[in-house]
């Protein structure tokens, strides 16, 4: 493979574009990035502790401080595992639902908007190519995309 700057620039400088953007959502919603980034990937299932620690890639005592701060302000419950009764599930409250729901919404719009002004074409081609990488990488679906095409595995 060829040595080229201009690639790793690019896509340094959209993650920038695509951290800005989710941090000024979660703003919006009182989540820090990471509270927001949990809560979406419970957003439609409950998922264990050591499922979580592997898809967001935190410690167990972070993702349990992570829980706790959440649950607190109502927005997620721990619950008895069906499968194992000694582990424990994660998921969102009523409230917590509404809130991901809102946040999903207005952060899809967001960044929606940032390729609004390509060609559907010129967009259809990035995001093969976004998730072509995705894929190639393993990179767990945290945000809503276990449902879309591309290969992109849900978990680790």
């Amino acid at each position: 493979m060829s040595h080229n700057p201009g690639i790793s620039a690019a896509l340094v400088r959209l993650s920038f574009l695509v951290q800005r953007r989710y941090a000024r959502v979660c703003a919006g919603h009182d989540l820090s990035p990471a509270q927001a980034q949990l809560m979406c990937v419970i957003k439609d299932q409950a998922r264990g502790m050591t499922e979580l620690t592997h898809m967001l890639g935190l410690e167990r005592p972070g993702l349990t401080g992570l829980v706790d701060r959440i649950e607190r302000r109502g927005l997620l419950r721990r619950e008895s595992s069906q499968q194992d009764r000694r582990a424990v599930t994660v998921a969102l409250t009523p409230r917590g639902k509404e809130v991901t729901e809102a946040f999903f919404a207005e952060v899809t719009a967001s960044l929606q908007d940032a390729v609004a002004h390509l060609p559907e074409t010129d967009r259809q081609q990035f995001e093969a190519i976004a998730f072509g990488i995705i894929a190639a990488e393993s990179v767990p679906a945290i945000f809503g995309d276990a449902e879309l095409p591309g290969g992109v595995p849900e978990t680790l």
